[in-house]
């Protein structure tokens, strides 16, 4: 009998920094070894497993104006400028890449194809938000993507809950991306969003070749 107990502890002890490191790449959560995934409860096999607390955690930082909030489960980002100079927010789908970006002063919602090459990566988005808090605005963002109004769109549901709920009651277009220096931006056609000084989108009615 004594043999067995000692012969399943020690079986314990060598599973559990496994079994943590399995459950812990299934949650997304960072899991080093000998680390409970579940701080004050001990993950043995056979024992049942607690909900993780951080699955649906949401990460926020305020960034001057704007507030950027990340939901690591979805793996969407959403970013909000309130400002009497001009309101907005955008939702960046990392899992669908699609974005929604709606311009409270112009009462419309813009729908495009989220350029990953482009934009900070989801797991880069909280360094570099708060690297943007900490230094204040230094010179002008270092992407520009310029979109392009393509038409309207009058059903919303393929999109998803976040962007429905964004865009519901709004005048929503598809827009699409264009790049090159063959490209130029009538300021007075577009509406222009610096986005957590890392991006800077610009909405268009029209595009002009140099």
């Amino acid at each position: 009998m004594k043999c067995t107990i000692v012969t399943t502890v020690l079986l314990g002890l060598f599973l559990a920094p496994a079994l943590g490191r399995f459950v812990g790449q299934q949650t997304g959560q960072q899991v080093f070894t000998g680390q409970d995934v579940f701080p004050g409860r001990p993950v043995f096999p056979g024992q049942k497993y607690p909900q993780n607390p951080n699955l649906n955690q949401q990460t926020t930082i305020v960034v001057g104006s704007q507030i950027l909030i990340l939901n690591s489960q979805q793996h969407v980002a959403v970013i909000e400028k309130k400002s009497t100079q001009g309101s907005w927010k955008t939702i960046w789908n990392y899992r669908t890449g699609v974005s929604a970006t709606k311009v409270s002063s112009e009462g419309v919602c813009y729908i495009s194809t989220l350029d990953r090459s482009l934009v900070p990566t989801f797991d880069a988005l909280p360094r570099l938000a708060e690297q943007s808090r900490l230094q204040g605005v230094k010179g002008q963002p270092t992407q520009d993507i310029i979109y392009v109004i393509k038409r309207p769109i009058l059903n919303l549901q393929s999109y998803g809950q976040e962007i429905v709920a964004l865009c519901t009651g709004l005048t929503t277009y598809e827009t699409y991306e264009v790049q090159g220096p063959q490209y130029t931006v009538n300021q007075g056609s577009c509406a222009r969003l610096d986005v957590l000084n890392l991006v800077n989108l610009f909405y268009c009615r029209g595009n002009n070749k140099v």
